[in-house]
């Protein structure tokens, strides 16, 4: 009868490391080596991020998030702001908001609305509107989105479409280069 063998005798495979990663948990080399590739990719984008906070870039895009404006006027000063670490900058997703209400705390200053008491008072700067101020609201908002200013607001429509179209154009082809 043949003596077995005491030396423990490794499986040969394609994977040396195959017996360790099923033991860890993970299923397969292939997920590993993609868990990996996500860390490795992790590891370059935090190092480019330092490099450039470390010479004073910071971006500014706003890629998933919201970017609102009132009209075409204050669409174009927000797509002329460039991101100074990626030149182009991501505004996210555009929409319209009526004048009334207040943009986002880092573009108020690009409002050129008329002093409007609602947007005053959702921007905690002052507290609830009178009976007068009220009316004066109702009223403007009447001149503004009633019948009577249907052509204002289609021509209004069709300057922010193109605006809103030749940012969609830089934006495809700044992520070309």
């Amino acid at each position: 009868m043949a003596k077995r063998s005491t030396h423990f005798r490794q499986p040969r495979c394609e994977y040396p490391f195959a017996g360790l990663v099923r033991a860890a948990g993970v299923a397969d080399v292939e997920e590993l080596q993609e868990i990996m590739g996500f860390a490795g990719l992790e590891k370059r984008i935090r190092v480019l991020e330092r490099f450039f906070s470390a010479t004073g870039k910071q971006c500014t895009c706003r890629t998933g998030v919201e970017t609102t404006y009132h009209n075409a006027t204050e669409l174009k000063k927000l797509m002329e702001i460039r991101c100074p670490v990626h030149g182009f900058r991501d505004l996210g997703y555009l929409r319209w908001l009526p004048s009334g209400l207040p943009l986002q705390p880092d573009d108020h200053n690009l409002c050129c609305c008329p002093p409007c008491p609602v947007r005053e008072l959702l921007q905690g700067r002052r507290g609830p509107l009178t009976d007068l101020e009220q009316e004066e609201e109702m009223q403007r908002w009447e001149r503004e989105y009633g019948p009577s200013s249907e052509d204002e607001f289609r021509n209004e429509e069709v300057r922010v479409a193109r605006l809103r179209q030749e940012y969609e154009y830089t934006k495809r082809n700044s992520r070309r280069n």
